[in-house]
């Protein structure tokens, strides 16, 4: 694969990335108990689903206009700015709406939320926000690595503030939040000033040929270029809300029919397995890139066939041991508390595992500018999630969530698998021995 080197750099990212993210959810699950820590993992989840209903597709539609230079770069982040100013007056309007009394006791009663952790959980959304939409500039830019450089400084300053408030003595639910908003909009703000250096240096001409077409049209101001690439890219977001949904809407359902402790005891195992997808999602990044290029559809395919078995191999290398070891390591470093998670977490790991190869395919589907087949797999793999959850989860709590959700993501691999191979006229062999390209 040509694009091996940003690969590797992106690897060596995402490693300290999982490193800085397992330290930070354990000190975090340590202080705060299961309940605590419960709370505080639906939290993140509210927020970051938030986050994916806001972006409107303004990151996943720009990425074909800006790798083809269809439309000048400046004038897509303006566009792409004015939502961002949106987003901001909603984020405002539903935080205000939480310290109203009807909904401060239900967030008090479900989430553990004090009055006015709403504004706080709005200022971690922001930054959340402005990484999923500018990421995908750059990576359309050819700036491949600068994300995951930056998630991993983001990750490192977090656990930085994570341990001065250990230290400190007042790590609580608001302090774990708001540690979570300063990290997540430094970062972003980082993101953005990156982005705005490459706008200003890019000077490419349009590519020859390339017509910006009647839905892109290069007259048009800042508010309906806005408007048009959120008609372009809802259903691709769609896909990332659908996606988070099936991430998390078990967190939810065990908090229904079991209580918050037994959320925060199944949010450790979720948070250890989830972290080997950063591994395969090294390559997500690089096929978004190279799939968006126009160029040969053999050498694309050869290239994603390629990442394919190279993301499920290092997932499945990782996942082995962590199988095995799970009873002695989760109550060894969360806390006799927690030993209830490594049952959890075994379930989970096969689904884990099996869904290496989707979290790769993801980035393929975006660059090849079919971002909608990603909504198709995420809509089924959550539709079947709910159905098992609703089976399992009432009657084995935690291990019957890891169960439905790694059924879950197995069928969501074969679906997208399918897709990708139909698309490229493959067969099963060319996935397993590989494809020569042109």
């Amino acid at each position: 694969m040509k694009l091996l080197a940003p690969g590797a750099r992106i690897l060596a990212s995402r490693l300290i990335q999982v490193a800085a993210n397992a330290a930070v959810v354990l000190l975090v699950a340590t202080r705060l108990g299961p309940v605590g820590q419960g709370h505080y993992s639906l939290t993140v989840a509210v927020g970051l689903l938030v986050a994916s209903v806001l972006a409107g597709g303004q990151g996943l539609a720009a990425v074909p206009h800006l790798r083809r230079t269809i439309i000048p770069a400046r004038r897509i982040w303006e566009a792409q700015i004015l939502w961002v100013g949106a987003a901001v007056a909603v984020l405002s309007i539903l935080a205000a709406f939480t310290s109203t009394a009807g909904p401060a006791r239900f967030l008090a009663d479900h989430l553990g939320w004090p009055t006015g952790l709403g504004f706080v959980v709005a200022v971690a959304v922001l930054g959340i926000l402005l990484f999923e939409i500018f990421s995908y500039d750059l990576l359309a830019c050819g700036r491949l690595v600068v994300g995951a450089v930056i998630n991993g400084f983001r990750a490192v300053f977090h656990l930085l503030l994570v341990g001065v408030l250990i230290l400190l003595g007042t790590l609580n639910l608001s302090g774990a939040v708001g540690l979570v908003a300063v990290a997540q909009v430094l970062g972003g703000i980082a993101l953005v000033l990156v982005t705005v250096t490459e706008i200003r240096r890019r000077r490419s001409p349009k590519a020859e040929g390339a017509q910006a077409g009647p839905d892109l049209p290069e007259t048009a101001t800042p508010l309906r270029l806005a408007g048009l690439l959120a008609r372009q890219g809802w259903l691709g977001q769609l896909s990332a809300v659908a996606y988070f949904l099936l991430l998390r809407l078990d967190q939810g359902l065990l908090e229904h029919f079991h209580g918050a402790a037994e959320v925060g005891v199944y949010s450790v195992a979720v948070y250890f397995g989830e972290m080997l997808w950063l591994l395969p999602g090294a390559l997500t990044p690089l096929l978004v890139h190279s799939a968006a290029a126009a160029g040969s559809s053999t050498d694309r395919d050869a290239d994603s066939l390629r990442a394919v078995r190279w993301g499920f191999a290092v997932t499945l290398l990782a996942g082995l041991p962590l199988y095995f070891l799970a009873g002695p390591l989760l109550p060894l470093l969360a806390g006799g508390a927690y030993a209830s998670s490594a049952g959890a977490l075994r379930a989970l790991l096969p689904g884990i595992v099996a869904f290496a190869p989707g979290t790769v395919l993801a980035g393929d589907f975006i660059g090849r500018g079919r971002p909608h087949w990603n909504t198709q797999a995420s809509l089924i793999t959550l539709l079947l999630n709910i159905g098992l959850g609703l089976w399992l989860i009432p009657r084995y709590g935690a291990v019957g969530a890891g169960w439905s959700s790694s059924l879950a993501y197995a069928c969501g691999t074969i679906l997208m698998l399918t897709r990708f191979l139909r698309s490229g006229d493959l067969s099963l062999a060319d996935l397993i021995l590989g494809k020569r390209t042109s």
